[in-house]
């Protein structure tokens, strides 16, 4: 069948009523079903005979080499959609009823910097903090902030003044499917900046009033990262798979990670465990067996 939009803008606010997501996932299921949308009506035009679903599969797979991670969240939007049509009598079946689609697990680890680049960002940044400009201080205060304690960048943006707790230098912070945490800010210089942020704006994180957006950040980080001698493309996401690692390496527990990350489920946490081998590298070195049983 061909997917209006009418159609997909009545499920998405039926998802909305019963599921109460992020903006952030509703922007990516009407994005991923305004995609299948286009893709079916160019298949009926081109008079093609192929399943619709697989041969959408195909197209994000093989045509336009997607990865799997991208399809794996595309095809579980249109189950949730057709099934959400079969319930509310729009349609007699989903077309996923006699499919027996099995795609493949994402394999890739988290991406982190090595401690020398980390480390990079970090002087670099104590740099810009101190420099007396307010633009600096605020991509200081935010690389920081991501370094230290692994914000999401949709976190990080969304941080109000109010969410800061100046005397006990706590974060409140919102985070997926609108769950909240408060993360402790350790560091007493990194308390001072936000207390200094704190009394400028609506939102901790501006440009002259107007709020960060992610791509806003994203550009800004950039620019530092490049003025700090970084040669690597530096994304927010990079700087919150190397805190959690370096987190992890340094011997914080796999719980308290956990709960820092705002992660629902343990497994999530646990791919860090695979990324931190320096740990283990120090520890077999620190015990250094064989030639303990030698001596």
């Amino acid at each position: 069948m061909i997917v209006t939009m009418e159609l997909a803008e009545a499920y998405l606010e039926r998802l909305k009523a019963q599921r109460d997501p992020s903006d952030h996932t509703m922007r990516a299921y009407r994005s991923d079903l305004r995609d299948y949308s286009a893709f079916v009506q160019a298949n009926v035009q081109a008079q093609m005979g192929e399943q619709p679903i697989l041969g959408y599969i195909r197209h994000l797979t093989t045509d336009r080499r997607l990865a799997i991670r991208t399809t794996r969240r595309r095809i579980a939007c249109l189950r949730g959609f057709f099934a959400d049509l079969v319930q509310t009598n729009a349609v007699e079946s989903s077309p996923f009823r006699d499919l027996d689609i099995r795609l493949p697990k994402p394999k890739s680890l988290p991406r982190a910097l090595t401690r020398v680049d980390a480390a990079k960002l970090v002087t670099w940044a104590w740099r810009d903090a101190n420099s007396g400009l307010d633009e600096n201080t605020a991509v200081a205060v935010a690389v920081l902030l991501l370094l230290s304690v692994g914000l999401r960048v949709g976190e990080l943006v969304q941080l109000r003044p109010v969410d800061f707790d100046s005397q006990g230098g706590g974060l409140h912070v919102r985070g997926k499917g609108r769950r909240e945490r408060r993360v402790p800010i350790v560091d007493t210089r990194l308390r001072t900046l936000l207390a200094t942020l704190q009394a400028k704006s609506e939102t901790l994180f501006h440009c002259k009033g107007i709020a960060w957006t992610t791509q806003t950040f994203r550009q800004r980080l950039r620019r530092f990262a490049k003025a700090a001698g970084v040669t690597r493309k530096v994304t927010p996401h990079m700087l919150r798979h190397t805190s959690a690692t370096l987190l992890l390496e340094d011997g914080v527990d796999l719980l308290f990670l956990q709960r820092l990350l705002g992660h629902e489920n343990i497994a999530t946490t646990a791919l860090y465990a695979h990324v931190g081998d320096a740990s283990l590298q120090r520890a077999l070195e620190k015990a250094d067996l064989v030639a303990t049983l030698a001596a």
